[in-house]
C-alpha cells in the first residue's frame, strides 16, 4: 500500500472509530508499519488540513461536542487532578483541554478530549507532567456543558471543591 492510500485509510479509520480514540500503536499494527510512519502521517494528514486532534488516549477525527463550550479558570495541585477531572465528569461535562500561560511562550494548550472516567484514568496513567506545573497549578480548562444553568453549577461546585481560581 502506497503512503498516500494508507493516509486516506486512516482517515477513514478514524472516522468510522470516532467513538474513542486509536494510538498510533493500534493503527500501525492495522497497517503492518510503524508506530511513527502513522505518527508522520497524522502530521502530514493534518498539514492538509484534516482535523484529527490528539488525545491522551490517541486519535480522534471529527469529534467535537455540540454542547456550548465554557471557559473555566482553575487552581490546584497535581495530586487534585483526578478529582478536578472527576467532578466534572460526574456532571456532565466534557474537558476538551486545558491552557496554560507561559512567559516566554504565551498560551499553551494541550487537546484532553474527556468524557468519562476511563478517558481519566488514561490521562492520570500517562504519568507525564501536567501543564499546570509550569505554572504553580492554575490553568483554564475548555468546557463543554448543557447551558448557562448549567455552565453556573458547575462554578459553583468548583468554588465549593476550591478548585476555582479567583483573584483576590
Amino acid at each position: 500500500m502506497t503512503g498516500e492510500k494508507r493516509r486516506i485509510s486512516i482517515v477513514e479509520l478514524l472516522m468510522r472509530e470516532q467513538k474513542s480514540p486509536l494510538s498510533a500503536q493500534y493503527i500501525a499494527s492495522i497497517f503492518k508499519v510503524s508506530r511513527q510512519i502513522i505518527v508522520g502521517d497524522i502530521a502530514l494528514l493534518r498539514a492538509q488540513g484534516v482535523k484529527i486532534q490528539a488525545t491522551p488516549r490517541g486519535y480522534i477525527i471529527n469529534q467535537t461536542d455540540k454542547r456550548p463550550h465554557y471557559i473555566i479558570p482553575v487552581a490546584h495541585h497535581n495530586e487534585d487532578t483526578r478529582r478536578e477531572l472527576s467532578l466534572l465528569v460526574d456532571n456532565d461535562v466534557s474537558v476538551i483541554d486545558v491552557t496554560v500561560e507561559h512567559p516566554i511562550y504565551g498560551e499553551i494548550t494541550g487537546q484532553l478530549n474527556i468524557n468519562t472516567h476511563e478517558d481519566i484514568e488514561a490521562f492520570i496513567n500517562k504519568n507525564g507532567t501536567l501543564l499546570s506545573s509550569l505554572t504553580d497549578g492554575i490553568h483554564i480548562h475548555t468546557i463543554a456543558c448543557n447551558d448557562d444553568a448549567h455552565y453556573q453549577c458547575i462554578l459553583k461546585l468548583l468554588r465549593k471543591h476550591n478548585l476555582l481560581y479567583e483573584s483576590n
